[in-house]
């Protein structure tokens, strides 16, 4: 078996997760294609917060919640290659592990074993490219 490379795993991997959330409701445009760029990322504006769960909160196993503000941006449900630093989607990822690209600023969290457990939310531009710096936040919870 061929090992393919890190950045077309990357690649790939976005692909994935781009079609598996465009069939589930998350906002992002089905239609999109993989993410490519050239030259140099815009930065944005934008301010990312985690409101909740709160830094140190104590969640449930299941049905916990996400709520997200953004200021200094929009989000956008449209993929695009035609970029501004104050459009674009969030990604969230809960240990590493990325859970959704959306425009929406609430969802239900994954069932959770119980422990610590990370929470990391991004806005990236319309293409799912990030902005140059980052504009990102994280959390830390615990699951009882």
């Amino acid at each position: 078996m061929r090992r393919v490379g890190g950045r077309s795993a990357a690649l790939f991997v976005v692909a994935l997760v781009l079609a598996a959330c465009s069939s589930s409701g998350s906002g992002v445009d089905p239609s999109s294609t993989t993410p490519t760029t050239s030259g140099p990322r815009p930065a944005s504006p934008a301010v990312v917060k985690i409101v909740e769960p709160k830094n140190g909160a104590t969640e449930p196993a299941s049905g916990g919640k996400l709520d997200v503000s953004l200021t200094g941006a929009k989000l956008t449900s449209v993929t695009s290659q035609d970029i501004s630093p104050t459009e674009g989607h969030l990604h969230v990822s809960v240990d590493d592990r990325l859970i959704s690209m959306t425009s929406g600023l609430t969802q239900t969290l994954p069932d959770l074993t119980p422990g610590r457990h990370t929470i990391r939310v991004e806005f990236v531009a319309a293409d799912h490219l990030p902005f140059d710096p980052r504009v990102v936040t994280e959390a830390f919870f615990e699951v009882k």
